[in-house]
């Protein structure tokens, strides 16, 4: 009976914390926006008996009842709501985006899916009974994402539990108008055992649930749970425009009248009115509270001076195969998936080839599904791992864009500097292969522009198993690798470490990574620099061994390896600041990543001149003959530098 008791106390707090919630923005005291979870709060009473401490939970925009049910401080989430260092994530998330122990929320439907897939994988690479535990409206169903989590979910027979929690609509719209057919059949499609239920009284919710826990428990294997109930609140703060004969018919339901009946109105009114007063006090005590004064960040600094100039002259995949197998073989903690990366195809281009077979657990074959085994590989790094996630194409990660922006790059800011999501992602980019317009793409345009991820590309003179090495080693943050396609069946060249061809090489490195500045002769000025990375080198380098044979015009080039954050510290070392620069890139010309650094060079003062050569804002054609025509060509670069001559 106590145990009741406490039930229909969780529940009425939930209640009355939620409608003071209501009350403070309308009386304009707070800002930003609320998803109440008024209706429905006897579902998270009912399931946060049966979480553990170790357990893992992952909620969505409507979370305050899923925080308050998990045990969580109303003062922390309300002090968060109000934007005081006091919240959860000193009030830089608000009401949708908190974090608590092993609870976790984010405001993008169906984004937190498979970063809760990618957790309960970690548990059960660990071999832990830990239970993971997602809750998703109805209307999230309507997010691809969702089905490929619960596809991958049955696949490898993840212990994972699904809640979808039907409250009849998706915002406005009721659920019947965008989701076809039957919710269960949806996922029993999957495999997946599913168990429904229609109810809002937590006693026989409570019930329930015991029996899909025990089902979780003894099994290890994914079960989803439906909860049919109605929201009897606005989706958000008063955007209702719902039949309110509907409301008030659905209202027989409403949990705390369920609870009335069992305890008496009088009772109920008496708890409420010592919540209301608790509630209203703790806001009142808040208002006094500090905000957050926000600080930008600034890219760390690394003081190591390691040489990233190759030491062994080799086939640059087969580099590639001895960093993975080496890096695996001494961090039990590494994890590898993508598409066909398993033996004895090993992966697109051959770099993952052997790993499986000696890492069978570690090196998983994932379906076509990048936005999924992206937001997995965000879970895995919560819980732990560092995952690896190879992209068959570079092109296809414009499909996990959300994962990057939304989940990975945000998660450490917003949830506090415990928080880390140490995830490489693995993009082969470029053209010259004549793959056509949608595999032959150079994309780190986009990729630099999100805040807080680290963007690193490789060149042939950037050893790829020291750069690696590196990586695996110190990584703190999300972290995507550009290789160019080129690069695989290309050889690392020989005696690096004297030079390359006539050029001398001088690598500076502020952040860990260098960047290397080639020069026929470095104690002279040069008549240009050219800033270039990746699949550009090599064009690059032709172009001033051209120059100064031909025109005795001396052009120093500039490799970088760190795309993001911008390594503007090498670049002060290297650039003469009166020089004209040029920037080469095999990605489209604007907004480009040349222009980004122009830009920072300009503010920093650095150059006076400035030119960029990239590829024409097009698709790039199919074909060697008509992708020549398209990206950056070693003569035009030529004929430019003499007329800025």
């Amino acid at each position: 009976m106590i145990k009741k008791r406490m039930r229909y106390e969780q529940v009425l707090y939930i209640r009355t914390f939620e409608e003071i919630i209501l009350e403070l923005f309308h009386q304009n005291k707070l800002s930003g926006t609320t998803h109440t979870y008024i209706g429905e709060e006897a579902t998270a009473v009912a399931i946060m008996q049966f979480v553990n401490n170790n357990d893992f939970v992952f909620s969505n925009h409507r979370c305050h009842g899923h925080y308050l049910a998990y045990g969580g401080s109303a003062k922390n989430l309300l002090a968060e709501i109000m934007s005081k260092t006091l919240g959860l994530c000193e009030g830089r998330g608000g009401s949708q985006h908190i974090h608590y122990r092993n609870f976790f929320t984010n405001g993008i439907q169906g984004g937190i899916v498979p970063n809760a897939v990618g957790v309960a994988l970690a548990n059960k690479l660990s071999d832990t009974l830990n239970n993971t535990i997602v809750f998703l409206g109805d209307g999230t169903l309507g997010q691809g994402v969702v089905y490929e989590s619960l596809n991958i979910a049955s696949i490898y027979k993840i212990p994972i539990m699904f809640v979808i929690e039907d409250n009849q609509y998706a915002m406005s719209t009721r659920r019947t108008d965008v989701i076809a057919g039957n919710i269960a059949n949806r996922i029993k499609g999957f495999d997946i055992k599913t168990v429904e239920i229609e109810s809002t009284d937590v006693d026989t919710l409570s019930d329930f649930f015991k029996e899909a826990f025990s089902y979780l428990n003894e099994t290890r294997q994914p079960i989803c749970v439906i909860v049919h109930n109605y929201r009897l609140a606005a989706h958000s703060k008063g955007d209702d425009t719902r039949d309110v004969a509907e409301i008030t018919a659905n209202k027989i339901n409403d949990p705390v009248s369920i609870i009335e009946k069992k305890i008496g109105k009088s009772s109920v009114n008496s708890i409420r009115k010592d919540f209301r007063n608790e509630i209203l006090k703790l806001a009142t005590d808040l208002n006094s509270e500090k905000s957050l004064v926000i600080k930008e960040i600034f890219p760390e600094t690394d003081d190591k001076k390691i040489s990233f100039l190759p030491s062994l002259s080799e086939h640059y995949v087969k580099a590639l195969q001895r960093i993975f197998y080496d890096a695996m073989e001494h961090n039990k903690e590494i994890i590898f998936l993508g598409e066909d990366i398993r033996d004895p195809y090993g992966g697109a281009f051959k770099a993952t080839k052997g790993l499986s077979l000696a890492f069978n657990e570690r090196v998983m074959n994932m379906p076509i599904s990048e936005a999924c085994m992206v937001g997995m590989s965000v879970g895995l790094a919560l819980n732990h791992k560092i995952p690896v996630v190879e992209m068959m194409f570079g092109d296809f990660v414009t499909l996990a864009f959300d994962q990057l922006l939304n989940h990975a790059a945000k998660y450490g800011w917003i949830y506090g500097e415990d928080i880390r999501v140490p995830m490489i992602l693995r993009v082969p980019m470029g053209g010259k292969r004549g793959y056509g317009p949608t595999h032959s793409q150079s994309l780190e345009k986009f990729l630099i522009g999100i805040p807080l991820i680290k963007v690193l590309a490789l060149s042939f003179l950037h050893d790829p198993y020291k750069v690696y090495e590196k990586l695996f080693n110190s990584i703190k943050e999300p972290t995507v690798v550009v290789e160019n396609k080129k690069l695989y069946g290309e050889k690392i060249p020989p005696n690096i470490k004297e030079g390359y061809r006539d050029f001398k090489i001088k690598e500076v490195n502020h952040y860990g990574y260098s960047t290397m500045h080639l020069s026929i002769d470095h104690e002279t000025k040069p008549d240009v620099y050219l800033i270039t990375y990746g699949g550009m080198v090599k064009d690059s380098l032709e172009v001033s061994e051209t120059l100064m044979i031909e025109e005795e015009i001396q052009v120093d080039v500039i490799i970088l390896c760190q795309l993001s954050p911008l390594p503007i510290l090498d670049l002060k070392e290297i650039i003469n600041h009166s020089t004209p620069i040029i920037f080469v890139e095999e990605g489209t010309k604007t907004a480009g990543v040349g222009a980004e650094y122009i830009a920072r060079l300009a503010e920093e003062g650095i150059g006076t001149r400035y030119y960029r050569f990239a590829a024409w804002d097009l698709p790039i054609p199919n074909g060697l003959v008509l992708e020549e025509q398209v990206l950056p060509h070693k003569k035009t670069i030529i004929d430019k530098i003499k007329d800025i001559i």
